[in-house]
């Protein structure tokens, strides 16, 4: 009897150690090894995304056309210009959705094309595209261009990541710097509530 109690003691230690450590492993759901103070996380629209903090909260805005994107999710940096919008897709493969989107260009941009993207011990491959679109209003007209960056967060879901130039009369291409953080963006994003 006392020979089954101890090893029931010892069974029980072993346990409670067990479940101490495993309570620490791993960093917390909201925190990243390779995110920097710099960024926050955000959850929208059924997904996770890391973005500079100083862009503040996403807008989400609901899906219109049944057969298009799921969602439109909206940044905005400090002085209230779009910085990067995100649209999600089911049943789409990342290639096939920017094929089809580049199909559809007039006038079209670069070809998709797959990009690695990687920081550290994170990597990624994307497709991305480049495509064309117009403003006009009181003050004026122009042509920016934006770059759509497809990600395949899993069988089932696509996700897009597209930084714009400005909205300026002329011709505008997306500044290096956004296209930097635009890669970051595609880089970090995954479905809301996994691991950062």
């Amino acid at each position: 009897m006392v020979r089954c109690m101890d090893g029931m003691r010892i069974t029980v230690v072993a346990c409670l150690l067990l479940a101490a450590c495993g309570a620490t492993l791993g960093p917390e759901p909201s925190a990243s090894p390779s995110l920097s103070a710099e960024w926050s996380l955000h959850e929208a629209a059924g997904l996770r995304i890391a973005t500079p903090a100083a862009w503040g909260a996403p807008e989400v805005f609901p899906a219109i056309d049944p057969n298009g994107p799921r969602a439109w999710i909206e940044f905005r940096d400090p002085s209230g210009a779009e910085a990067v919008a995100l649209m999600t897709w089911r049943d789409a493969t990342a290639s096939a959705l920017a094929a089809a989107q580049y199909e559809s260009e007039r006038p079209r941009g670069d070809a998709p094309t797959e990009l690695k993207l990687s920081d550290g011990t994170l990597a990624r491959t994307v497709v991305a595209m480049s495509g064309y679109a117009h403003w006009s209003d009181a003050t004026g007209a122009g042509t920016y261009e934006c770059r759509s960056l497809y990600v395949q967060l899993d069988p089932r879901l696509v996700a897009v990541v597209i930084a714009c130039g400005a909205h300026v009369k002329g011709t505008a291409t997306p500044a290096p710097d956004l296209l930097r953080v635009q890669e970051q963006v595609a880089l970090r994003l995954g479905v809301a509530g996994g691991a950062p």
